[in-house]
């Protein structure tokens, strides 16, 4: 096997691990209004605490993604930095880009670094996973926004302002294509992917979940009652519905990953009482992870 090929097939395995945290047994929020990571149940939506805040501010939390052993997570500010935090006691480890401006989102490289999409510069860059120091320009792109990796181990950013989702390679740092713009003049804010695939975009603006096929063809959209500036966007791991995080709404809407249909409109009890933000799943605090049945039930649906 080719070497490169060999690269993509592991970043590919390596990404899937990343974006289906099986041990995550709690749901963890953020706010750009009180700069708190909250924690809930995801089967109940019970607020269970905050977990931890961040140590400088206000700083305006945004897109918070834990690493793929779920140890250590990153939470992206508008402004003071990408700070990240250890997983099981919520303690500062580090901030990356301290003077970097508003930075949204901020994920772990499969190799242990940090990729950071930076609003000041208009690109996506690479930091060092331990001593914090820049790396390289990934990629360059107008506001970046919340990203993931997908299926195919290709990172996914969002660029909010032009209303685009960009697929990167992550590796090389070349942009292999784009899907958009939204419709409606919508702001892509957040990305994630069903197991066949189809990408969902949440988008400010219309208020609305847009649906891409795997090849970027636009499927449809869908909304809840009363959800405002969608933000985060995540798959429960173990019963594999649709989270959205409603940021003008401050709630948490439910919907069913096969109609779309919406569950809930107000899964979090009792509501936060300020903006939230994103939506990630990790381990309950100083424990050791437990693994929860997985995509099993999603499957059967989509036979």
């Amino acid at each position: 096997m080719p070497l490169r090929t060999s690269l993509r097939a592991t970043l590919a395995l390596l990404a899937l691990i990343a974006a289906a945290p099986a041990a995550a047994t709690s749901m963890y929020i953020t706010s750009d209004a009180s700069d708190l990571l909250r924690r809930y149940d995801p089967a109940s939506g019970a607020f269970l605490g905050v977990f931890t805040a961040s140590t400088f501010g206000p700083a305006g939390q945004l897109g918070v993604h834990f690493n793929a052993t779920n140890t250590r997570l990153l939470v992206g500010h508008w402004g003071g930095g990408v700070q990240e935090f250890d997983a099981a006691t919520g303690a500062p480890i580090q901030v990356f880009a301290p003077g970097g401006g508003p930075q949204w989102g901020a994920v772990y490289t499969p190799w242990g670094n940090v990729f950071i999409g930076s609003w000041n510069t208009n690109d996506v860059r690479e930091y060092d996973g331990t001593t914090g120091a820049f790396v390289r320009v990934l990629a360059s792109m107008s506001s970046p926004a919340d990203m993931r990796y997908g299926p195919n181990g290709n990172l996914y950013v969002c660029s909010w302002m032009t209303g685009m989702v960009l697929e990167i390679d992550p590796v090389s740092g070349n942009i292999l294509g784009a899907t958009g713009p939204l419709p409606g003049g919508g702001r892509s804010n957040d990305v994630v992917f069903l197991p066949n695939g189809e990408m969902l975009v949440t988008a400010m603006g219309p208020d609305s979940v847009y649906r891409y096929s795997p090849g970027g063809a636009l499927l449809g959209s869908f909304g809840g009652t009363g959800m405002a500036s969608p933000h985060g966007i995540e798959l429960d791991p173990v019963d594999g519905t649709i989270r959205v995080v409603s940021g003008g709404g401050q709630q948490l809407h439910v919907f069913d990953p096969v109609t779309f249909a919406e569950i809930t409109p107000s899964k979090l009890v009792p509501g936060p009482g300020d903006k939230i933000v994103d939506i990630a799943y990790g381990p309950d605090p100083q424990s050791t992870p437990v693994e929860r049945t997985s995509w099993g039930e999603l499957k059967r649906r989509w036979r």
